[in-house]
């Protein structure tokens, strides 16, 4: 029996434009996010999907919400889901972190595993639960479809460990917006469909930070 689960990272901010570290911070999509949200409503018209699910984050379920424009379901909020707690580092530029916590940046950056915000909270512990709500989600959706809504660090913490140890895992932030596709079996086992897709937006609305990298697609080879 497969379950297929599609997921999303939420769309474009004015704080993802402008450099500034969200973290935990509730902070709506922006222009750019609302138009992303439109499409995404626009490509899962056709796909059939038996639940969405989440993080209880405002750009988050808006971008949800635009997930289920077309659908006979509506998102479920779920707090595992929900971005990491960045601390100290959140509402200032990615350039006054670095000057502030330079090796704190260089971590988050290089060393995701490492990572752990002044006053905020670790690489680990979202890693731990996300795996656990991600877990969780597929258990109770046995041999359906389901769209889980989440945010970048929170996502990479948890795709870019599929097939790699935690202290291992390598920089992997998807893009606004995008969607990948993992089906996972019975027994642990996972197909990766597709990766940080953004083909159903509009050139003009891919958005993806200068600062961040993008990394390997789970049981793939780098991607290009």
């Amino acid at each position: 029996m497969k379950t297929t689960v599609y997921f999303i990272r939420h769309g474009t901010t004015d704080n993802n434009v402008g450099g500034r570290f969200q973290g935990s911070s509730d902070i709506p999509l922006g222009d750019t996010g609302l138009q992303q949200a439109y499409f995404l409503g626009e490509t899962f018209a056709g796909i059939a999907v038996d639940a969405v699910y989440s993080s209880p984050l405002t750009r988050a379920w808006q971008t949800a919400e635009g997930v289920c424009r077309h659908l006979a379901v509506q998102p479920v909020l779920v707090d595992g889901l929900r971005e990491i707690d960045g601390g100290l580092l959140e509402g200032h530029t990615n350039e006054e972190n670095r000057r502030a916590y330079p090796d704190v940046m260089d971590n988050f950056r290089n060393h995701p595993a490492k990572f752990c915000p002044p006053d905020g909270e670790s690489a680990k512990q979202v890693h731990a639960r996300m795996t656990e709500t991600v877990d969780r989600l597929i258990r109770s959706n046995r041999g359906k479809s389901i769209v889980i809504v989440s945010h970048g660090f929170a996502l990479q913490s948890y795709l870019a460990c599929l097939d790699t140890p935690f202290d291992e895992m390598q920089p992997n932030i998807v893009g606004n917006a995008s969607i990948s596709c993992i089906v996972y079996g019975e027994n642990g086992d996972f197909e990766t469909k597709f990766y940080d897709d953004q083909s159903h937006l509009p050139e003009e609305l891919r958005f993806r930070s200068a600062y961040l990298k993008r990394g390997r697609a789970p049981g793939m080879k780098q991607v290009e």
